[in-house]
């Protein structure tokens, strides 16, 4: 359920989208110097989306520098150098992408299941390296995760419910942040939204592969046998209440008062969430009437 918390490019100023990329770029080297090359493959929009944020609490200073990578070899980019915003990323990234290939192994077809038993053992490793510098973190996301599997197995038909063990990991994650006991708390709460968009975004993209593959997914268990109006529908009602997570979502990160990426990240949190739903539903409605 990565790749969908990312800004609209369109609507950034230049320099913004250089900040973007450099600390996109930072993410991946500080994921190879601290877990390794297989670390490199876990890279997504969303642990960049939480490096920012991290940053922008911290408000210290973020550096950047010219280097060149394996995929750009022959061109320097801008690289956000070391931080302990990245570190924490690199960290949560480790947890998460070794939970993610668990669960695949319950979903997925048998080529997908070989090639996760393949590259689970690297992860596993990873994982527990991440544990030992998060403990307390780990052990949240590990009991959301059953939670989470639980609900799947007896498939459960609650779209609020099946929702709910990703919106408290994410909860949990983001209220690692900071300490203040008045920020925590908002943190807490904008990771409990964030969780409950993503996993309903997703379930949402993923609807009718799930239905055809026989996996479970929330809304089609919720929708059942419905009529192709019907499912027009409730593509509708999906739509209106990722609306309204995204703007509680917006009047949470509010709270922070934020300065520094602040331009950024509200793009991502006004813009570039609506953009992942508009695309989802539009792509939804095409196969529909296909």
């Amino acid at each position: 359920m990565f790749g969908y918390i990312k800004p609209l490019k369109a609507e950034l100023k230049v320099k913004e989208w250089e900040v973007y990329q450099g600390i996109y770029c930072g993410l991946c080297k500080q994921l190879a110097s601290r877990y390794g090359l297989f670390a490199r493959m876990t890279l997504n929009y969303e642990f960049v989306f939480l490096a920012m944020l991290d940053m922008a609490l911290r408000e210290e200073q973020i550096r950047f520098c010219q280097q060149t990578c394996m995929a750009h070899p022959f061109r320097k980019r801008t690289c956000c150098m070391g931080n302990q915003s990245l570190e924490l990323c690199c960290d949560v990234a480790m947890l998460l992408t070794c939970c993610k290939l668990e669960d695949d192994l319950h979903d997925e077809g048998l080529a997908k299941r070989m090639a996760v038993r393949m590259v689970l053992p690297f992860a596993r490793r990873d994982r527990n390296r991440a544990a030992a510098f998060r403990p307390e973190l780990a052990e949240k996301i590990t009991a959301q995760m059953k939670r989470q599997q639980e609900l799947e197995d007896r498939r459960c038909a609650s779209v609020d419910e099946a929702a709910e063990p990703t919106a408290l990991l994410m909860e949990a994650v983001l209220g690692a942040l900071s300490e203040d006991p008045v920020k925590k708390r908002v943190l807490q709460r904008l990771g409990y939204l964030l969780g409950r968009w993503v996993y309903l975004v997703d379930a949402l993209d993923d609807w009718d592969e799930d239905v055809r593959q026989g996996r479970y997914n929330p809304f089609a268990e919720q929708a059942g046998q419905e009529s192709a109006e019907c499912r027009q529908q409730r593509y509708q009602d999906a739509r209106g209440t990722l609306y309204l997570t995204i703007a509680e979502m917006r009047k949470t990160y509010d709270l922070l008062e934020i300065c520094s990426l602040d331009t950024i990240l509200e793009n991502v949190l006004d813009l570039g969430l609506r953009h992942s739903v508009d695309r989802i539903l539009e792509k939804r409605l095409q196969e529909q009437q296909a």
